[in-house]
């Protein structure tokens, strides 16, 4: 059992996108509900015992973003996120916690206007004991401008020159600019799901800073999320790299990709350009300065933000695993991906807030969708990850020590409540990276 390749099943089990504000009704009554998270459960009460079923088929990481329950929108409420958290530490105390960053909507918008960009991750600084996580998506779509910025002033970016010292240029020559602009960033996305509002480079690296910073001072770990792919491939190498930021300065950090989330990291049509994204992610182990000592441990969550209406364009059939040649969805092909020995997968990320639906296939052209919810999605997943040889890792140590946290585990739990306000914990310069 111990050599077969083994995966933490994680949960996304709410989004920013599918909200009936980010909608427009389209007429196609099964398209419409799924666009307006008609499947998506909002109340506290029906979210922590869905979450309790999902720990129960072994799930260990869980992916939240707050929802107003009245409104079913997304809210910057950071006592809903509180609410979830502490819900969760009580009664599924080995579960992994991740609160999403990349919040919009018509309130996240009215909470930004009229308290500033921090409302979209203020709920990054919450301690963890307080009710906060210990992950936080702090590389949101709309930090991508700065990329967008760069790419203005020195062109595209391409991945083998991201990897190359004459990136480090970049990182020491670029200054982001005041400029305000209104901000949609190429996404595929509903109505209003790719909206991010009025905002600056500038402002965007002063957030990202503050956000890696809080975490820092509260012995917290650093995740980031991939929606373009190379932007965010740039932006995660130089968030590592910039000496006010140094994104994974505590030696570890967790990369989610989200394939089929926009034209520039579409849904792979093979192992081999799934590999590709994932082989760049882990390079981020390494300071281009000093290519040849590991600085860092990555781990690299996987998941398929694949909308319902391009759905059947991603069934296709199988090119690795024992159901090679077998049609499937995009959820179960990213999967068979996962479970590869070789894959580089530690974390396989399913759930509403990808793909709130499931998509059965038959012996025609691609395949039939329906409603679903998180739990379903959940089995879907145990049996194409059965059937590829992997099986779920459950146990809370290994869990730590592969994710890279055991050192925080150990040594920052104490100083976490001794500084229940974030006050600094200086012990980040002296970590030695011994369990990577």
């Amino acid at each position: 059992m111990t050599d077969r390749k083994s995966l933490i099943l994680g949960c996304a089990s709410t989004g920013a996108k599918f909200t009936p504000g980010n909608h427009r009704a389209t007429g196609d009554v099964l398209l419409d509900q799924i666009s307006a998270g008609a499947t998506i459960k909002n109340s506290p009460l029906s979210l922590i015992a869905e979450a309790e079923a999902l720990y129960g088929m072994g799930c260990r990481y869980y992916h939240y973003h707050a929802r107003n329950p009245k409104t079913h929108e997304q809210s910057t409420s950071n006592e809903i996120y509180q609410q979830i958290s502490r819900s969760l530490q009580q009664r599924c105390n080995e579960m992994l916690i991740s609160f999403g960053a990349s919040r919009n909507g018509p309130e996240v918008r009215e909470s930004i206007r009229r308290f500033g960009e921090w409302e979209r991750i203020s709920q990054s600084s919450i301690p963890l004991h307080l009710g906060g996580a210990h992950f936080v998506t702090a590389q949101a779509a709309v930090e991508l401008q700065l990329m967008c910025e760069v790419e203005r002033q020195y062109g595209d970016l391409s991945p083998d020159f991201i990897g190359s010292e004459g990136f480090s240029g970049i990182v020491a020559e670029y200054q982001p600019s005041d400029r305000l602009t209104e901000t949609s960033l190429e996404t595929y996305s509903t109505r209003n799901g790719a909206d991010y509002g009025r905002t600056s480079p500038l402002i965007q690296f002063e957030v990202y800073r503050n956000t890696i910073q809080a975490r820092q001072r509260l012995g917290l770990f650093h995740e980031v999320e991939w929606v373009q792919f190379p932007r965010s491939y740039a932006l995660t190498r130089y968030a590592v790299e910039h000496p006010q930021i140094r994104l994974g300065g505590s030696g570890q950090l967790n990369i989610t990709l989200l394939f089929g989330f926009s034209p520039r990291l579409p849904f792979p049509k093979s192992y081999a350009e799934f590999k590709q994204v994932v082989d760049a992610a882990r390079t981020l182990e390494y300071d281009l300065a000093d290519p040849g000592v590991k600085k860092r441990h990555v781990t690299v969550s996987v998941g398929a933000a694949v909308l319902p209406e391009q759905a059947d364009d991603h069934v296709a059939l199988l090119d690795v695993g024992s159901r090679r040649e077998q049609k499937a969805c995009a959820l179960r092909r990213l999967a068979a991906y996962a479970a590869q020995p070789g894959s580089g997968v530690d974390v396989f990320r399913f759930g509403m807030e990808d793909t709130p639906y499931a998509v059965d296939t038959h012996d025609g052209p691609g395949g039939r969708l329906r409603l679903a919810g998180n739990l379903e999605l959940a089995e879907m997943v145990l049996d194409e990850l059965a059937a590829n040889g992997a099986r779920i890792e459950t146990d809370h140590d290994v869990i730590f020590e592969r994710m890279g946290l055991n050192w925080v585990k150990q040594n920052l739990f104490f100083e976490q409540r001794q500084r229940p306000l974030g006050q600094p914990v200086e012990l980040w310069e002296e970590r030695e990276l011994q369990s990577v």
